[in-house]
């Protein structure tokens, strides 16, 4: 096939990787501290979403439309790559390709000045069945931009069209990923770290036994010679500690404070989560001294991250209040709002009469940042893309140069990412930042405002329900990426199952040939909304964001067994710490954050976190009003 350009145009992948060189009435409760007992510590959630996205999977995206220019204040100059004309004729190419004139576009693509948007341009081109690529095009391209991003799908069509004899094409370059800035600290104990076969053989076995909500089972198990002697004494407390939660789940609160305590007495510092089963369990007994105490030495413990320590802390004040120890309390709540933007962390503030501490600083390009980023012919490239309206191509290239950049450019990049409305761009950056988030500083990197991107998107027929909930989701969801299938088959920003959205659609294609349409962005938010609208509608009281997320995440279904089933006693966040779905207890937190902190970014007034803080159930309130409202019936 004759491309009319040839191969060496480009930049060559060598040269590429050359260049590249983050505290009411009453006191409140608090919520869902951990995964409980089918999760390791080392997965406890972080107010900062990771860099990466773990096994979702990634789609080719419906181009998505242009974003709005940035207000002139934070911006007086437009960063491009390409000229007007090759703008023009970049459009053109790409438009002629759909229809499949393939003479058309290689006659216009020989006119070009810039070829660096050559890559795509070929990709789409091979991808389209109608062009029947040869084996050499595959090969030539794999050869020059293994690279790029969709280097993987170059490669799958060309191993499927090698002859048997011929050279094997080079394979696409991994992705290199930074680690979120902000881990789970994790302690080294030698020889008794948790990673040996042995352990997780074990361990395996006890998930499946909590799984089923049989903890006596479990604990006869790891009672049981063979399984005791195949651990040391640190792992075996580690598993302990998962049937200590499982008898708290089951509401067997004796049997888990007794575990639980146990190994608190062994290993506190190691086992740290053992002192949250211990005081929950108390508390569910009335042993509000002894809850005071576990959650307390939780709080203190040096060996969990913020989350934990906020939720210790802020368990520790309502203990201590219930034991008659009013002198404790504020100490235990500043502890907790010490953590700053963690779910525990913002009820203690607002329980403290303060405004949560968040600093928002709209990012800002410069140009001498910018000269240094377009350095990296990636992140020029995703210029390039931007300015033809190809942003689902320009996120993906980004994505993909954050881990081969400098560090010392994350600021910019979040900059320039908001240029573009690259929301999960934004988020990824400033994830993997080194910088303490959420709290007052000095410096220029708008990392607050990366970590909580507002992007653009909007339902078709417009909002009813506020944004700052709708980001909340997408950002738990879907870290902003229209393009993502989980492993279940969620799909889209709202990560709708495709049997939900025939649901709530009367579609039934949505459950088969047309289920990609929730990949486009509008459309997505359209049924997300109705559902939201609909779970709201159905809670108990009308609007309760605690049922919401508990619906979305878990089902409705599990929702009304969960509220049939489980000993919470009237108080609303005892409710979400029975939960027995480990996931689900973990997402309610999260998106309530999220929530709280959107309102806080957007200047709307924080109604449900007062409620929340008072220790009644957070009701959802209308703050804006967009094409429409949301009516609560």
């Amino acid at each position: 096939m004759n491309t009319g350009v040839s191969q060496n145009d480009a930049v060559s992948r060598e040269s590429e990787a050359a260049m590249r060189g983050k505290y009411g009435r009453r006191l409140a409760g608090v919520a869902v501290l951990v995964f409980g007992c089918l999760v390791a510590i080392s997965a406890l959630p972080t107010v900062v979403a990771a860099g990466t996205l773990g096994t979702l999977s990634l789609r080719e995206a419906a181009p998505r439309p242009a974003a709005d220019p940035q207000p002139a204040s934070a911006l007086i100059w437009s960063p491009e790559v390409l000229s007007g004309g090759d703008r023009e004729r970049y459009l053109k190419i790409f438009a002629a390709q759909k229809r499949a004139d393939w003479k058309k576009a290689d006659k216009i693509a020989a006119t070009l000045s810039d070829k660096r948007l050559m890559p795509y341009v070929l990709q789409e081109r091979y991808l389209n069945p109608r062009a029947k690529a040869k084996y050499a095009e595959l090969k030539a391209w794999m050869a020059s931009y293994s690279s790029v991003p969709g280097a993987n799908k170059i490669y799958a069509l060309a191993m499927k069209k090698k002859p048997r004899k011929a050279a094997a094409p080079e394979r696409p370059t991994a992705q290199r990923f930074r680690q979120p800035a902000h881990a789970i600290y994790s302690v080294d104990d030698g020889a008794d770290v948790v990673n040996s076969e042995r352990f997780a053989k074990v361990d395996a076995r006890i998930r499946e036994m909590v799984r089923d909500e049989k903890a006596a089972d479990a604990l006869n198990y790891l009672k049981s010679t063979s399984a005791r002697l195949a651990l040391t004494d640190i792992e075996y407390d580690k598993v302990m500690e998962r049937i200590a939660c499982s008898f708290f789940i089951e509401n067997d609160n004796e049997r888990a404070y007794k575990v639980a305590n146990e190994i608190s007495d062994r290993h506190a510092r190691q086992v740290p989560l053992a002192d949250w089963y211990a005081g929950l369990a108390a508390w569910r007994m009335e042993h509000y001294a002894d809850a005071a105490r576990h959650f307390e030495r939780l709080a203190r413990s040096d060996t969990v991250a913020d989350w934990s320590k906020a939720a210790g802390s802020f368990w520790a004040a309502r203990a201590y209040l219930a034991n008659r120890q009013p002198a404790r309390v504020a100490e235990m709540l500043e502890a907790a709002a010490d953590t700053g933007a963690t779910f525990y962390g913002l009820l203690a503030t607002r329980q403290l009469g303060r405004e949560p501490r968040i600093t928002w600083v709209e990012p800002k390009l410069d140009r001498t940042a910018y000269e240094a980023l377009i350095a990296d012919p990636a992140v020029a490239r995703a210029v390039a893309l931007a300015q033809i309206n190809r942003r689902d191509l320009a996120e993906q290239e980004l994505v993909r140069a954050h881990g081969w950049l400098d560090p010392a450019l994350d600021g910019a990049l979040i900059a320039l990412a908001s240029t573009f409305d690259l929301s999960a761009v934004e988020l990824q950056v400033a994830s993997a930042a080194n910088l303490p988030p959420l709290r007052p500083r000095n410096g220029e990197i708008a990392i607050n405002a990366g970590l909580f991107p507002v992007p653009d998107y909007r339902p078709a027929d417009g909002f009813r329900v506020d944004r700052a909930l709708f980001f909340a989701f997408m950002r738990q969801e879907s870290k902003f990426r229209p393009d993502l299938t989980s492993p279940a088959g969620a799909r889209g920003l709202m990560q709708i199952m495709p049997g939900t959205a025939s649901h709530i659609s009367r579609d039934t294609t949505l459950a088969s040939a047309n289920k990609d349409k929730l990949f486009d962005p509008s459309y997505n938010l359209t049924l997300a909304q109705q559902y939201l609208e609909t779970l709201m509608n159905s809670a108990e009281p009308r609007g309760n964001l605690f049922m919401l997320t508990t619906a979305y995440n878990g089902g409705p279904g599990n929702l009304s067994r969960w509220l049939d089933s489980i000993n919470f006693k009237g108080d609303p966040f005892l409710f979400i710490e029975s939960i027995p779905a480990p996931e689900t207890r973990g997402y309610i937190e999260r998106v309530l954050t999220n929530f709280w902190i959107y309102r806080s970014r957007l200047g709307q007034p924080l109604h449900s976190l007062d409620a929340t803080a008072s220790g009644d159930w957070p009701v959802y309130d209308t703050a804006e009003s967009q094409g429409g409202s949301l009516s609560l019936r």
